[in-house]
């Protein structure tokens, strides 16, 4: 197959390559089928005539005299005397031998045709063999004769034309042509036709996906439950992947709404202390002061681009490299980060942490989860109150509790507790530094470890409780 030839099969489509390799393959299967088939009969078809020229030998061997001396025979008496006169179809040829090859008799029939070459074998055995003679397919028969010396004193050669038997070899060739030719064509036809069908799915999954614009990314390819097949499965995957593009467009356009509308207050407030500095000249503490101000806005934005970033990476990473950790060591290393804040807050920290956890995770991600839930629970505390902390195994999972007696939160807090930005409308909470984005940097995260987190409270003042799960992976 040149490179043109290769070229244009590989612009084919699927259906019409599946169809031409299997018929291609169907073709050297019939072939080699036919083959063995044909070879089998033309050899049944000698063989057969073989026993027929071997039971006209054996009629004919009476007739021979023989001697120490001298080889004859006499046919005169033979009863298929007319088969030696007869021509071609069922005409008998006999020939007559010495050891050294001289012609002793031949039949009648032989006069009325061009000399036939002899071939006596070279050994003392029955030998068949096929020539051609006259134009025509001969079968011959040598029978060597041996004296009761067991001497060879010659050959006896019988031979019959079988142009009838090769009629009806060169009839079963036309037809297995004919078969291989058509069983051939008809599977290509077929196999098209079986393909075409088999992949009309890919039809509409093609379909489907070039329909879905970026701003219908919440559609999905359509795929039959109840069929379990590689194109079932690469409409799954496509439609995994489709999940994937779209939470991605999701994440990135709720992080450019939130970044625009968090980051709207802070430049405003900055623009208009601005604006009011410069309308007229001041003292320099009065400058000193705006760019005090000015600084603090500042601080915020960067802490809330820090923070939405850090939401966004964690949201982007769908599949980590977990490492083995001893989480506890995590909690503990974090806990010890706020010794200060809890001392200056007189807040009691009581902590029952199970020594022998350890999970599959990322460390950096756990002390950001432990660090927000100690920090929130540190921050929305009166002073002289206890934080409890527990970490230990519960079934097949690492349970972490860290129950304060801060605020707490009301039912309608609790919906919205979680999302982004969200800050209760408490003036003790409002009166407290905070962008309202560690609790869904926690959850995102938590989420991330396919675990799960929950907070319950029994009502404002009266404290809340947060519950992380992990589960434990071998």
């Amino acid at each position: 197959m040149n490179n043109s030839s290769f070229t244009a099969f590989q612009r084919l489509s699927i259906s019409k390559k599946l169809s031409l390799w299997y018929g291609l393959s169907l073709f050297i299967l019939l072939s080699v089928f036919a083959y063995f088939l044909y070879q089998t009969f033309h050899s049944s078809i000698h063989h057969n005539y073989d026993r027929h020229l071997r039971y006209e030998t054996e009629q004919i061997i009476p007739f021979l005299k023989t001697s120490t001396v001298s080889l004859g025979i006499d046919l005169t008496l033979y009863s298929r005397n007319e088969a030696l006169m007869e021509e071609k179809n069922f005409g008998t040829y006999v020939r007559l031998f010495d050891a050294q090859k001289n012609l002793l008799y031949q039949s009648p029939n032989f006069n009325k045709h061009s000399k036939l070459p002899v071939k006596i074998p070279s050994i003392s055995s029955q030998v068949s063999l096929s020539t051609t003679w006259q134009d025509l397919p001969l079968r011959t028969y040598y029978h060597p004769i041996i004296n009761y010396d067991n001497k060879l004193v010659g050959w006896l050669e019988v031979s019959g034309f079988e142009w009838t038997l090769h009629e009806e070899l060169v009839r079963l060739r036309k037809y297995l042509i004919l078969l291989v030719t058509i069983s051939v064509v008809f599977s290509i036809l077929g196999g098209y036709w079986l393909s075409k069908k088999a992949l009309s799915p890919i039809s509409s999954i093609t379909s489907s996906v070039n329909s879905i614009k970026a701003s219908e990314l919440q559609k999905r390819i359509p795929a039959n439950p109840e069929v379990e097949d590689e194109l079932t499965e690469l409409s799954h995957t496509f439609n995994m992947m489709l999940s994937r593009l779209q939470k991605a467009f999701e994440r990135e356009k709720r992080f450019t709404a939130d970044a625009a509308h968090e980051l709207s207050n802070p430049l405003a407030s900055i623009r208009n202390e601005v604006e009011v500095t410069l309308r007229k000249p001041r003292e320099n503490e009065e400058y000193e002061a705006t760019l005090g101000n000015v600084h603090q806005e500042t601080i915020r934005m960067s802490s809330i681009i820090e923070s939405l970033l850090q939401l966004s990476t964690v949201e982007a990473n769908e599949k980590l490299d977990f490492e083995l950790i001893n989480i506890n060591d995590v909690l503990t290393e974090t806990i010890s980060r706020f010794t200060v804040r809890i001392a200056k807050k007189d807040l009691d920290l009581v902590a029952n942490i199970d020594s022998s956890v350890k999970i599959k995770g990322k460390k950096e991600y756990l002390e950001e989860v432990f660090g927000n839930l100690i920090s929130n629970a540190v921050k929305y505390s009166d002073p002289g109150k206890t934080i409890s902390i527990t970490l230990k195994k519960k079934n097949n999972a690492v349970q972490f509790t860290i129950k304060d007696e801060g605020y707490g939160f009301d039912s309608e807090t609790k919906k919205r507790l979680f999302d982004r930005f969200y800050r209760s409308d408490q003036p003790s909470v409002q009166q407290e530094a905070g962008s309202g984005l560690g609790l869904a940097l926690v959850k995102a995260i938590v989420e991330l470890f396919e675990g799960t987190i929950k907070a319950t409270s029994k009502g404002i003042s009266k404290g809340s409780t947060v519950t992380v799960q992990f589960p434990l992976k071998s």
